[in-house]
């Protein structure tokens, strides 16, 4: 394996800790956000609300930049972005993980509200803590990882 490919595989391999992390923080935080909302909590909804929101949006970020395959010009050069497709585009593995419904969500919640912001998109499609929750976003992050083993 070449010295790019292993450097690629390591920072990949960060991010995806990263947020397999932030997954987690995301859902604790959420369920008490959702607790705290409760008649008689004495929680701070609003600074548990603001945590929310910057978890999902680095998770979303984070998450997205993963199948990325942007390249642009810098400084008289061609840079390309670290990601999943850049490395595995034709792995089948890969592929079946950028079909999974929660990817495709990330994804357009990216594109579309988080890093840049579409207001068509904006005005009825928020993103939904529950439905990142509620997924198997954490699987797929794993088995990303695993790919990265072979």
């Amino acid at each position: 394996m070449d010295d790019d490919i292993r450097t690629s595989k390591a920072i990949l391999n960060y991010i995806l800790e990263n947020c397999i992390f932030a997954y987690d923080e995301l859902c604790k935080v959420n369920k008490e956000l959702v607790a705290g909302m409760s008649l008689g909590s004495n929680a701070d909804v609003n600074h548990l609300g603001a945590l929310n929101r910057m978890i999902q949006d680095y998770l979303i970020i984070r998450v997205g930049g993963l199948f990325d395959r942007t390249e642009y010009r810098a400084n008289g050069g061609n840079d390309e972005v670290v990601s999943f497709e850049k490395l595995f585009s034709t792995h089948q593995g890969y592929q079946k993980i950028k079909s999974e419904e929660i990817i495709k969500y990330i994804i357009e919640q990216r594109h579309n509200f988080v890093a840049h912001t579409n207001k068509s998109h904006v005005e009825n499609n928020f993103p939904i803590t529950a439905k990142i929750c509620n997924s198997n976003l954490k699987e797929q992050l794993v088995d990303l990882q695993n790919l990265l083993k072979d």
